[in-house]
Parts: structure tokens; sequence; C-alpha cells
């Protein structure tokens, strides 16, 4: 009668989560003790969770896992109270950003009848909808996101909501599903009043036809991003988009936007300008990508006092406010990049006053450039103490040049432009100086223009000190935080053979002082390699008549036969990272198939792969003490390796790896270009 009771309890037990009563716990315990005074009798030693089914005799493992059963069967995790299991299914759902997961919210939900009224029970679980995608006119699957988006509001009760709707131009120009799209617009738009982060990736038209009744209706809104399809919107009549439902909105704090390249034909019908109308007083955070509009002019004409971070980047600018002085006491970074540069910026920027400032970039790719002067005064003005700055500039003397850096020795992050030696020799570390110049300088990128269609080498003899003085001679028992060694220097070249030069320049002195010379042939190879690794063999760019010339086939073939060919076992590699050849071996594996001429011949990415695999253990061996990088035809880096002497680690052969091949993806605080 017992044994009875006791499987008819497990049996009910298993078909859910909920805890047993307490008849069933009673009824399970006894029959536990029994069952584990079994197991002592037959095994010689009390039950354990750790004991190995191996530790046990095949007689006695009916025993074990029927202990176990039971024992699983009254885990406190089924008589976890309700408003507990709510707090654990957030730390589950919820990361620590606060993004939602949709796919553990389901799971949560189908464990069992009481975890799933647990999960729905909790608002806070369904106030990030999945993110809806339409990038097809296709009803049914538009009317399964209406129906998801509708159950997330019904379950997320009056709290805030953050949500993404993308919408593609060409799904709605299509027409066959604009009704079930109207559906997802008018719902969302319904529940405005709960936004608090939104990002939209929609047609113009929606925000002034659509959207436009939510104007004063977004009160918690507080993070916005727009982004807009390539030439996914046609010119307005008017020549611009004024757009204005966003206008009142009391907790925007955040916004994002891209509308650089939003208008369709935008160059053939003249400059489409769109216009948003943010409360520009209230943002402490804008970053903007536009053709040209009134964005930047108007937020600082607003004296956002509490504006922190300013990334403008525009192919024209309206007019800028250049009379009245202007200090934003927390800006910390401020990217200011214009093409088409206007002639008041310099009498702007001598209305600034930032005491916060961080981080500056202010480029621009044409006349006039900003002289060194002009930072100058403004870092004084301001009294600040840049850590990251960009000087998409040469024009200035080293004079001022010096007193930048003199007034910025919390400088981690450089980029400068086209340097002369009087640059590079202003920037030579002496670590026993008692006013070092940038001790803390980590990253330094180098942007070489072409002058007049004119390309140009830096003085190698300049580049070189610089870069000893940073990379060399750093001791374990150096004063700590004193000075910092050079990590990473980046190469942004327009020529790309320049580039190649440039780096020749800098490592004949090397290798004439090095034990391990490269030998001639090799050097050779390597330089015709990268030639005809660049011409033959990229997978586009091909006339039509190279995929059937078998003769150009057959040239490529001998080609790879002597790279695979060469021996490494002895011979020092890095001739071969300095010409780029992992970089584009990589690139030809990884290229799509058809592409590559003869490849369905010869198999040329298969055996790009091959020679990579190859060839790593005795490129990672010679990566020391740097190791070259190329991102592109003219983009290179110096990484160093740095010494297990130091206080950081050396980089893993992994991440040697990645870097040696090109393939290292990580953000960067300064972009290159």
């Amino acid at each position: 009668m017992k044994e009875t009771e006791d499987k008819q309890a497990i049996a009910e037990l298993l078909k859910n989560n909920n805890p047993p009563s307490f008849e069933q716990t009673a009824l399970i315990l006894s029959s536990v003790q029994e069952l584990e005074k079994e197991f002592q009798n037959v095994v010689g030693k009390a039950f354990s969770f750790e004991v190995k089914d191996d530790e046990v005799p095949k007689g006695a493992r009916r025993t074990l896992e029927a202990i176990r059963l039971r024992r699983a069967l009254l885990s406190g995790i089924r008589s976890i109270p309700d408003e507990i299991l709510r707090k654990v299914f957030e730390f589950v759902v919820l990361d620590g950003d606060g993004d939602h997961d949709a796919t553990c919210l389901r799971r949560l939900c189908s464990v069992s009848h009481r975890w799933r009224q647990a999960a729905i029970g909790n608002c806070l679980l369904w106030t990030q909808p999945d993110p809806i995608h339409i990038y097809k006119a296709n009803e049914a699957r538009i009317r399964r996101y209406s129906q998801r988006l509708k159950l997330y509001l019904d379950r997320s009760g009056a709290l805030p909501l953050t949500f993404t709707l993308i919408v593609h131009a060409s799904a709605w120009k299509l027409g066959t599903a604009n009704a079930a799209i109207l559906e997802i617009v008018q719902t969302l738009v319904s529940h405005c009043h709960r936004w608090q982060e939104a990002m939209f990736r929609v047609p113009l038209l929606f925000y002034r036809e659509k959207m436009s009744s939510i104007r004063g209706h977004v009160p918690l809104l507080s993070s916005l991003r727009i982004d807009t399809d390539f030439h996914g919107d046609d010119a307005p009549d008017d020549g611009a988009f004024k757009i204005h439902c966003f206008a009142d909105a009391p907790n925007l704090r955040k916004v994002v936007y891209d509308t650089r390249y939003a208008i369709n034909n935008q160059f053939d019908n003249g400059l489409a300008i769109v216009h948003f109308d943010f409360p520009w007083s209230q943002l402490e955070e804008l970053t903007a990508d536009a053709q040209g509009d009134n964005a930047y002019a108007n937020l600082l004409e607003s004296q956002p006092l509490e504006l922190h971070t300013l990334e403008y980047m525009s192919h024209t600018i309206g007019e800028l406010p250049t009379t009245i002085p202007l200090t934003l006491p927390k800006l910390g970074v401020l990217k200011l990049t214009v093409i088409d540069v206007p002639r008041d910026l310099l009498a702007h920027l001598s209305t600034l006053t930032l005491p916060s400032l961080k981080h500056l970039e202010i480029r621009g790719f044409s006349t006039p450039e900003v002289p060194f002067d002009r930072i100058l005064a403004l870092i004084r003005r301001s009294g600040c103490s840049l850590e990251r700055l960009c000087l998409n500039t040469s024009n200035g003397s080293q004079s001022s040049f010096s007193k930048i850096l003199t007034l910025s020795p919390d400088i981690a992050e450089l980029y400068i432009s086209a340097p002369g030696a009087d640059i590079l020799e202003a920037l030579i570390l002496d670590p026993s100086s008692p006013a070092p110049v940038l001790p803390k300088l980590k990253i330094l990128s180098i942007r070489n223009t072409d002058v007049d269609g004119v390309s140009r080498i830096l003085d190698a003899a300049a580049l070189s000190s610089m870069i000893k003085s940073r990379t060399e001679g750093f001791v374990k028992d150096a004063p700590h935080g004193i000075t910092q060694a050079l990590e990473e220097v980046n190469f942004l070249w327009d020529d790309a053979e320049m580039l190649h030069l440039q780096i020749s320049l800098l490592e004949t002195p090397e290798a004439e002082n090095s034990l391990d010379r490269v030998p001639p042939a090799l050097e050779e190879l390597a330089s015709r390699a990268r030639t005809t690794l660049t011409t033959d063999f990229t997978p586009w760019g091909h006339p039509r008549r190279t995929y059937i010339n078998l003769r150009h086939h057959i040239r490529m073939h001998k080609f790879m036969l002597e790279l695979e060919n060469i021996d490494l076992r002895k011979q020092n590699s890095r001739i071969l990272v300095q010409k780029s050849i992992p970089y584009l071996l990589s690139r030809l594996r990884q290229g799509g198939g058809g592409r590559v001429p003869g490849d369905h011949i010869f198999r040329f990415r298969s055996r790009a792969g091959n020679l990579c695999k190859k060839w790593k253990p005795f490129l990672i061996r010679d990566a020391q003490p740097y190791v070259w990088s190329h991102i592109g035809e003219g983009t290179a880096s110096i990484r160093w390796i740095l010494d297990s002497s130091l206080e950081d680690p050396s980089l893993k052969d992994e991440e040697i790896w990645e870097i040696l091949t090109g393939n290292e993806t990580r953000a960067r605080a300064i972009s290159w270009y």
C-alpha cells in the first residue's frame, strides 16, 4: 500500500513543477530513508550526491537512481515563493545592461503552469517587445509581429516600454502589406505615453503623417535612435523634411540619428535636408550623422548645460554661432566632422569654453583647416586636460603643437595628420625628464593624405626615433604611473604603395641590425606576392575574360606553388607580415565561391587557408617584440607584444593571429576616417 502511494505521488509530481503537499513530502521522505538504509547495507557507506555510478555495485544502482529522483522532487526550487521566482526570472531574462532575452522568457513560460503564471505576473519581463523587423511585404509575418507586440503590451501593464521598429522602404513602397504595417505603427502610437527607449528605422514620411499625434504625449521618452534606409526616401516637394513629433519630450536626454543618405538621388536633385526638432536645451548626449542640417547650431544656441557628449558629422553645416561666448560645463566628448567646412568655424571655436573636455576631434576635408593655435587657445581657455585628441590638420607650428602636448599630459590616444619631422620630434619621450611629453600615450594614429594629388612619405628617421623612445627601455621597476609604453601605432595612407614604402623605410634599419636577416629571395617573393595577391586573387573587379583564360589560371597556380614551397622553419617570417601576405591570404580564403578566377580548378581559396594554417606557428613565433597588422590597402598597424616583465600580460597566440590576419575587431574611441 505504501509503495503504491509512493509511486502515485512521484508520478503526480513529475507532471509539473509544483511543490509537493505535506502528505507527499512525508511519504517521499519516509521512502528516501528506507532506500538510503538499503543503499548503505549494500554499498557499505552512506548515500551522497558526490557518489559516482562506477563506484556503486550494479545491484545498488537502481536504489541510487531512486534516491536521486526522490531527492530532486523534494528540491527547494519547487517551493520557492512566487515573488522570489519572479525576481529570479528578472535576472534570467534581463542582463546586466537591462537588455531583454525573448528566448529565455519563452522557455520559462514553457516549463510549467506555475512558472508561466509567475512570468506573466511580472510585468517587468514584458516591457521590451521583440524587435520588429519588416524587410519584406509578407503580411502573414507582419500579422504575427502585431500579435506578439499586443501580447507584450498587455502583459507589461503600465510600465515604460523599450522597443525597436524597422520598416524597410522597399516593403512600404510595394504597398501590399501596408495595412498590417500601419496596424503595428498605430498600436505603438496608442501607447506612446509609455515609450522610454525607442529605435526607429522607418520611412521619413511616417514621422510627419503617421506619428505626428505623439507630439506632447511622450513624457517618459529618454532615449531615441533614428536610422534610415540607404536612398529609401524620395525628396519632398519643398526640399526639406521638417519633423517636429519629438519636439515636446520633457524627459528626452539621449538622441542618435543618421539621415545622411536617406534621400534617393540626393546629389542629382540637390541637397534635400532632413530637420528634426528636439528639446535641445535638455539633451545630455547627441550623436548625429546628417547630410546637412541645423542641429549643431540649434543645440549650442540652446546652451544645454547638462550636455556631456556631442558627436556631429555632416556634409555641410548651417551658420554657426560666432559672437556669444558659450560655456558647456559638462561636455566631455566633442567630435565635429564636416566635409565642407564653413568659413566661420574658426570664429565659432573661439567662443567655446569646455572645462570638462576629455575627448576632442575636429575634422574637415576642405579649407579652412583648424590651426594648432586655435586648439591651443581652446585648451587654455577651458583649463581642461584631454585624454583623447584628434588633430586632423598639419596647419601650425611645432611650438604650438608642443604647447598643446604640455597642457595635455593625460592624453592616451592621439591622432595626427601628415606630421613633419619637427612634429614627430616633439613627440619623442624622455622617461627621465621631470615633465615627459605625453607620458600616458598608448595609441598613436597617423593620417597621411595626398597633397595636390601627390603622395608623400614621412621622415623615417624622426618617426623611428619617436617610436623607439616610447617602446624601448621600459623596465619592470620603473616608477608606476610615470610613463606608459606605446602599445599601438596606426598608419592611414591614401596611397597603399607609399604606405609599403614607409614600412620598408622603417624596417630597413631594424633588418640591418638583426641577426635574422631576410634572405633576398624571400624578400623578392614577398614583394611580388603582395602585388599578385592584390591584383589576381582579389574576389572582385576582374574582367570577364580572366575567368576563362586558362593560361592565366596556370600562372596563378604556379605562383601559389611558390608560396607553398616556402619553408619557414629556419627563416624569419616577418617580411611576409610586413608585406601583408597573411592578411591577403586570409581575405582570399574568406572570399565567396566563383569570384576568384581559376578557383574551381585549382582551389585557390582552400589552398590559401591551408597556407595560413601551415605558417601560423612560425608567424606567431616571430611576432616579437611587435607585429604588423594590415586591415586594408592603405591601412596598417604596429602592435607591441608586451614583455612579460611589464605589468600587462602578453597577448595570447590566438589574439596575435587575429592581428596578423587583419581579423581583429574592437571598438575604437577615435575612428580612423
